[in-house]
Formats: structure tokens, C-alpha cells, sequence
């Protein structure tokens, strides 16, 4: 019996120190140079000039407040971000607990898409003039916004709890239902110069922004925006005059504006934040290797920053999104790390096309416009569209019926009732026009 004892003892043995010598070979195994030069990347943070609009952006739902104000707010909660380890449990500003706080109402919006948002407004005004009542100095911000140059934030990730504030979009989304309200209310200028700005305000948001949320919602505000006032266009004459804010905000999206760097840089700021608190709890250490998971983690992020990625945003390509990481042998002793990265990585591709689907918006628009100024059939005028009004890969093309101008979307629908088509129209629908918009 002693013997078996002790044949057991040296096999358990054994087996222990065969599991440190293979756990410790995984520790070693070598992270591919791609993920190495994707993480060189991604920790290389763009510098940002000009104004940073963040503080307006994070206390949008207060009224009277100034600029100053508005800075000291900011500073104040960033303050009490960095004292408190957690960082809280609410990321809610200080403001809450002496200032009226305006939401975004139910009424106000028109889809997570924001598609068909003057028919909407049109068909029930009322809704939507209930929905947005009280809320004029709220419009003068939004309208405020869009004069900055980027958008970043002072806050740093922290790897427990919430592990950055945010602040609130559903105010900044709902603007699009407010411009086509005060386009049916009559006010023709104003709505064209408020979807302008929104339109600038989506443009800054998507390369100047900290996290990928609000680039993709500024992505949404650019597509919004342009649909809208494509829809507004098309009702009234060919050569109506646009305020001056329209020159700027309908030029065609530069590759640079399209990028996405900045925010995957910030999601691998968060990413390193909660690896980096989680690594030395109990256990951590052997089932998560930091270094080798920030490395998966770049692997997922660090195509946003390569110069593949431009090159396919000026070509208007689908981007270089890379298949998340194979699971290798380092797994073996990472197994928390390859599992976390896995999760995360199937929705990038997803979110990589829309500020490319909403450049093409903007080209659209902007054909929308040159091709209503031509005296010629339209089929044949398309033959001489600008260069700037078309992508190598996707040229606008008249659909079936002729009454819009169309190109394929990229991004995946984002409900069973978005057309696989990018469309602004060409004719106004029966019976609506400039003088029925008038008359409402």
C-alpha cells in the first residue's frame, strides 16, 4: 500500500510540475509582431487642435449656465471621478442635485435610424412640438455644438464599475425631429441652417472623438442629417439659396474625417484599464496575462490606425477589419484574456462601415443637389456627375422608378425596415411641396 502511495505521489508530481513547465511555455509563447505594431498604434494617442467642445457636450441637459460655468462643471466631476477608486456608481455630473435636468422625451424621436423623419413630423406635428416644447435654449446649444473641433474627454477609464462616464446623446440624437418640425412649421432657413450644423456637428464627431459610441453616433447625426435635408431639398426650388453653414457641412467627407483611430484608441485605453484591474485579484494571474491580452485586445482595435484603413477610406473599400485573434497555445495559461477578447471582436466589422455609409450620404446629397440644377434628362446627366459626388466602388444610380438616386448601403441594416440601398429623392411625393410645407 506504502508503494502505491507513494507511485501516486510521484505521479501526481509529476503531472504538477508538467502543468508549471507547459503553463509556463504558454506565458512565453511569442505575440505575433502584427498585434506588437497594432499596440504601437493604438497607445500613440493623435494629437487634437483647436476647441474642445466636450464640456458643452457633457452638460447639454442644463439650461442656464455659461461657458465658464459650463468648464467648471466639467472640472469639478472629472475631480471627484479621479478621488473616488470606483469611480462611482453613476457617472452622473454634480449638476443633477441643484440644476432641472432635460431629457429626451419619447415623442421626439424618429427611429434609431432617424429615417423618414420629416414624413413623420409631417404626419403628427403636434407630437413632435409637444415633445420638444421648453427646449429653445437646449436647440441653441445643439446649434453651439457643432462649432467645436473635437470632442475629448477628461475622464480616464478606470477598470471597475462604469469604467468611463458618457455623456448624454439621446438630447443630441432627437435634434434631427427638431430641425424637420421647424421645417414644417414654416421656418425654411432655419431648419436647413440647423441640419447643417448637425450634419458639421456628426462630421467633428466621428475622427474627434474619445470612444467608439460617439463616433458611430456621430456617424448616424452625418446620415441623419443629410437624409433630412435631402428630403427638404428636393421640395423646394433647384437654386434655392443655403445658408452659409451648408457650404461647409455638405462638401464631401475627406478619409481623415471617416477614421475611426481615435475612438479604437480609447477603447483600448478602457480595455487596458479593466485587464489591468482584473490581473491582480485572486487567481487572476493564472488563467489572464496582461500583456498578452492587451496584445489580442490591439489586434481586434489596431486596424482603425493603419494605413490599410486609410487607403481603403479613400478608395471607399470595405476596411481591413481583422478576424479576431486564433486562439495559440499562449491561450493556455490566458484563458480569461483569449475568452474576453473573442466577445468583444465580432461587432467591429459591424460598426467599421458606418462613417463610410455616411460619407456616401453626403456624396448623395450632394448629387442630389448638382443633378436637380441640370436642364437634361437625368440618366443622362449622371454620365457627367462630378468625380466628387462618387466613390470608385459605388457611383450613385437612379432607381427603379427613377425618383431617387441610390447606392448600395455597406453597414448591416439596423432593423427589418432599412432598405439595403443608401436613396435621397429626386421628385417630391404626390401632393407634398414646398407650398404644403408652407401651409403647415
Amino acid at each position: 500500500m506504502l508503494k502505491i502511495l507513494r507511485g501516486l505521489g510521484w505521479t501526481l508530481a509529476g503531472l504538477l510540475v508538467l502543468a508549471i513547465v507547459v503553463w509556463c511555455a504558454s506565458r512565453m509563447w511569442p505575440v505575433p509582431e502584427s498585434r506588437l505594431q497594432a499596440q504601437q498604434r493604438l497607445e500613440a494617442r493623435l494629437p487634437a487642435t483647436g476647441h474642445n467642445g466636450y464640456a458643452l457636450l457633457w452638460t447639454l441637459p442644463f439650461d442656464d449656465l455659461d461657458a465658464l460655468q459650463r468648464e467648471q462643471a466639467l472640472a469639478e466631476d472629472v475631480r471627484r471621478w479621479e478621488a473616488d477608486p470606483q469611480g462611482g456608481s453613476s457617472g452622473q455630473t454634480h449638476l443633477v442635485a441643484n440644476h432641472a435636468e432635460l431629457r429626451s422625451r419619447p415623442g421626439a424621436s424618429c427611429g434609431p435610424a432617424a429615417s423618414g423623419c420629416l414624413a413623420q413630423v409631417r404626419a403628427d406635428p403636434q407630437r413632435f412640438a409637444e415633445a420638444h416644447a421648453g427646449h429653445q435654449q437646449l436647440h441653441a446649444r445643439l446649434d453651439q455644438l457643432a462649432e467645436a473641433d473635437y470632442f475629448m474627454s477628461p475622464f480616464q477609464p478606470k477598470g471597475e464599475g462604469i469604467l468611463v462616464p458618457l455623456p448624454t446623446y439621446g438630447l443630441v440624437v432627437d435634434a434631427t425631429s427638431a430641425r424637420a418640425l421647424t421645417y414644417v412649421q414654416g421656418d425654411i432657413d432655419g431648419a436647413l441652417r440647423g441640419s447643417c450644423r448637425g450634419l458639421l456637428l456628426g462630421r467633428r464627431l466621428v475622427p474627434g472623438s474619445s470612444y467608439l459610441i460617439e463616433s458611430i453616433i456621430g456617424a448616424s447625426l452625418v446620415q441623419a442629417n443629410a437624409q433630412l435635408l435631402a428630403d427638404m431639398l428636393v421640395e423646394l426650388p433647384a437654386g434655392h439659396p443655403l445658408p452659409a453653414e451648408c457650404e461647409q457641412a455638405m462638401q464631401p467627407l475627406r478619409a481623415e474625417e471617416q477614421s475611426l483611430c481615435r475612438a479604437m484608441q480609447g477603447e483600448y485605453a478602457m480595455s487596458r484599464a479593466a485587464i489591468e484591474t482584473s490581473a491582480p485579484e485572486f487567481g487572476g494571474v493564472l488563467v489572464l496575462d496582461r500583456s498578452s491580452t492587451l496584445a489580442r485586445v490591439a489586434g481586434n482595435l489596431g486596424w482603425a490606425c493603419g494605413a490599410a484603413a486609410m487607403a481603403a477610406l479613400e478608395a471607399d473599400r470595405p476596411l481591413p477589419v481583422q478576424a479576431p485573434p486564433q486562439r495559440d497555445f499562449g491561450c493556455l495559461s490566458n484563458v480569461m484574456g483569449c475568452v474576453l477578447t473573442e466577445i468583444a471582436a465580432p461587432a467591429y466589422p459591424a460598426y467599421s462601415s458606418r462613417p463610410q455609409d455616411a460619407a456616401a450620404m453626403v456624396r448623395l446629397l450632394g448629387a442630389q443637389r448638382w443633378l436637380r440644377q441640370q436642364t437634361d434628362d437625368p440618366v443622362d446627366a449622371l454620365q457627367r456627375l462630378p468625380a466628387q459626388f462618387r466613390s470608385p466602388v459605388r457611383s450613385p444610380q437612379l432607381s427603379a422608378d427613377g425618383r431617387h438616386l441610390q447606392v448600395p448601403r455597406r453597414s448591416p441594416p439596423r432593423g427589418n425596415a432599412e432598405s439595403p440601398w443608401l436613396s435621397v429623392p429626386l421628385v417630391t411625393g404626390a401632393g407634398v411641396g414646398a407650398s404644403a410645407t408652407a401651409r403647415d
